[in-house]
């Protein structure tokens, strides 16, 4: 059996087990001495010793034990028992794709005609005129991350979303990828279509939480496609000043500030998901590879799912205890 990802949902329940299961031990206990103290108290001793002559301690103390045992396996269910990965063979009908557009300063390089941005928006709006399927949604981020268009088929409405989109948008400087990605799963619904988050971004993680996002969504069956926008040579970031004018941004000591395509973050923020890493490329064909790799259901491990429910196993054990316990007499096998 494959335990790969072998987690709980909430740990927090496997403590309160803990304590549930001790305190169900201690009653069981605290009840079966009661018992015999107050048969003592009603039976004389040479009386008690014939009533009891049939009882086992041990067995009792056996059957109290499963009790509490099967109490603990019950919060471990509980607690949401994961492990294992499944991969099915069945292409999704649609999808449900969020989109996560960087607009944080870097993405107004223009290493990307004319710059990163405006490349990045272009191939989103080509991808969906294309698809022309399924649910789209809009996460915009910097060092913040907000939900710009829920989830809809209503693309013209979307469309207009993300023209306003810019680097005005999130007021929050930096690059957070980790905060965007938590924001993209919220924007999803329960519905039963395969759950795609598509990020656009230079890949400068500046938070550093990327990765480890993208492993607790893959845990939830998500999957990140990310695409590089930039090239690895870079650019300086050019901004426009209170007056109009056109300066690039310059750090501490002077020095102009560059921003280069991180695509070993990105490989990694693919690869924990089961996702694809591509390239933008100056005409889009990165994203547009993408769209016919997710249309042919082929887009790498788009439907493996990481960190199976598996309370039924536990379950199982605890509903052996329960008929176990039911079945384990007191009774002596020999009397004395």
């Amino acid at each position: 059996m494959d335990f790969a990802d072998f987690h709980f949902e909430r740990p927090w329940l496997l403590a309160l087990g803990c304590v549930v299961a001790a305190m169900l031990f201690v009653l069981l206990r605290w009840s079966q001495n009661k018992r015999q103290r107050s048969l003592a108290t009603f039976a004389a001793e040479r009386l008690l010793t014939q009533l009891i002559a049939n009882f086992s301690a041990p067995r009792r103390l056996t059957k109290d034990i499963a009790l509490a045992l099967a109490a603990w396996l019950m919060m471990a269910a509980l607690a949401g028992p994961r492990w294992g990965r499944e991969i099915s063979s069945e292409p999704s009908a649609s999808e449900d794709v969020v989109f996560v557009l960087d607009v944080s300063k870097s993405m107004l390089v223009a290493d990307m005609r004319p710059n990163r941005l405006t490349r990045a928006k272009a191939s989103i709006a080509n991808f969906i005129k294309r698809k022309g399927t399924g649910n789209v949604g809009l996460v915009a981020f910097a060092g913040q991350a907000f939900l710009q268009c829920p989830l809809t088929r209503d693309y013209d409405a979307f469309f207009r979303t993300l023209d306003e989109t810019d680097t005005s948008s999130i007021q929050v400087s930096g690059t957070d990828i980790g905060r965007a990605i938590e924001e993209a799963e919220l924007a999803f619904s329960s519905g039963r279509n395969r759950k795609l988050v598509i990020i656009l971004t230079d890949g400068e993680d500046l938070e550093a939480g990327g990765v480890e996002a993208a492993k607790k969504l893959a845990r939830k069956g998500l999957v990140i496609h990310a695409v590089g926008v930039g090239t690895s040579a870079g650019g300086p970031i050019n901004i426009i000043t209170p007056l109009g004018a056109i300066e690039s941004l310059k750090n501490s000591s002077g020095e102009e500030v560059l921003s280069r395509l991180d695509e070993s973050t990105l490989q990694k923020l693919a690869e924990s998901t089961g996702g694809r890493f591509v390239r933008l490329g100056q005409a889009g064909e990165g994203m547009e590879s993408l769209r016919l790799a997710i249309q042919a259901g082929t887009d790498a491990l788009g439907s493996m799912r990481q960190g199976i429910p598996r309370e039924e196993w536990f379950l199982s054990v605890v509903l052996f205890l329960l008929i176990g316990e039911s079945l384990y007499s007191t009774r002596r096998r020999t009397l004395p």
